[in-house]
């Protein structure tokens, strides 16, 4: 099989909400096509691949860098070793010829886009959906039959009476099938802040199925005021308490031990993840890492990453990606991590389940159409149709 053209476009997100750093009215991001010489059903087999959130798009990267690597490489340097098809992990190491260790930025978004993509095609050249194609290669064949899920929303609205907006976001949550839930926080005054859980905590039923995200804004004093007037709730954990390279605080509102902590969305790498394991204090038994999929080169290195936590004392189960899109659906399951980060809301672009898979008491159960299912739903659809033309 070889990968005749490579098609990219910029997406807007244009969601009306903010966290305690940014907004995403003005975000952006990728969306990709892996085309090839292998017809299906009359058409090219394509993969398709989408931005993880929160990075903007990686256009410039793409078209500059990786997109020129793979189409200029022999079909036999990403070629599988049995059948007609194309191996991702020998397509990334097309893609990484040439770049230096370290810098892991912004490159780390773009190869894990386009490593979607070409893990979507690899899923279809085989008829498989890609949570069955990674479970058979990295997981010994093994796939949980219902994949644990949670509701990460709560920002911040403008204008918005936000305990009563809170409430009703994550009543409506709940009535889907959400029983875990996350909300923004650090983005207010306190008493703000608490009065948003409390009418959390009313519909989530207690600290033990509510998480609360700071988004990594705090510097040392705000992020102790914060955490000292939380640590009552008793919530499932506070993330990103603080800059999250800044270890040495991490460490230190470890070791304080208000809340279980979560934290790694925005380590992009093995050997990032290996300075944050020896020195931001985190324990395996009470807190939860969160690196990002797409946003850490994609599944070959974030196997590394899974590989190096589980050296040192990780269970799967503490790892719960960052990013609700489909692609992390797949990997969670495919990998039997933790948990699933869902943004409930299906008119986002990053949002919602396929259409027809549903959410039972917290958990959806994989489905078995090929690929990673963005063909599946309709706002995604839109946004790759003039991609596949």
């Amino acid at each position: 099989m070889k990968i005749t053209a490579i098609r990219e476009t910029m997406v807007p997100l244009a969601a009306p909400m903010r966290n305690a750093d940014i907004a995403f009215d003005a975000m952006t991001a990728s969306a990709v096509a892996v085309v090839t010489d292998r017809i299906v059903d009359g058409r090219p087999l394509m993969g398709l691949g989408f931005d993880s959130i929160g990075r903007y798009g990686h256009g410039g990267l793409l078209r500059e860098r990786f997109i020129p690597r793979l189409l200029a490489a022999r079909p036999e340097d990403y070629a599988a070793a049995a059948g007609d098809a194309i191996d991702p992990l020998r397509a990334w190491a097309v893609m990484m010829r040439n770049e230096k260790a370290g810098g892991h930025g912004e490159r780390a978004g773009a190869v894990g886009v386009l490593d979607a993509a070409l893990w979507d095609l690899a899923a279809k050249a085989e008829g498989k959906p890609l949570w069955r194609v990674l479970a058979d290669r990295f997981n010994g064949g093994r796939a949980p039959a219902r994949v644990p899920t949670y509701a990460s929303g709560g920002h911040y609205r403008e204008g918005a009476d936000e305990a009563r907006a809170i409430a009703a976001e994550l009543s409506a949550y709940r009535a889907l099938g959400y029983t875990q839930f996350k909300i923004k926080v650090g983005g207010a005054a306190l008493d703000r802040d608490k009065a948003r859980i409390e009418a959390a905590l009313a519909v989530a039923g207690g600290g033990g199925a509510l998480a609360v995200d700071g988004n990594g804004a705090a510097d040392r004093a705000a992020a102790f005021a914060l955490l000292g007037a939380l640590a009552p709730y008793g919530l499932r954990w506070f993330e990103e308490p603080c800059d999250p390279l800044d270890y040495a605080l991490l460490a230190e509102i470890s070791a304080a031990g208000f809340l279980p902590l979560a934290t790694g969305e925005n380590v992009f790498s093995a050997a990032d993840t290996r300075n944050l394991l020896r020195y931001g204090g985190l324990k395996p038994a009470r807190d939860r890492l969160q690196m990002d999929i797409s946003l850490t080169y994609g599944v070959p290195e974030y196997l590394r990453i899974v590989a190096l936590l589980e050296e040192a004392g990780w269970p799967r189960t503490r790892l719960v990606p960052h990013a609700g899109h489909l692609f992390s659906f797949h990997v969670v399951a495919g990998l039997g991590l933790g948990s699933h980060e869902a943004a409930p809301d299906g008119r986002l672009l990053f949002g919602g389940y396929p259409e027809g898979v549903a959410v039972e008491d917290g958990h959806v159960t994989p489905w078995d159409a090929p690929g990673t299912g963005f063909e599946r739903k309709e706002n995604l659809n839109r946004v790759f149709a003039p991609l596949l033309d």
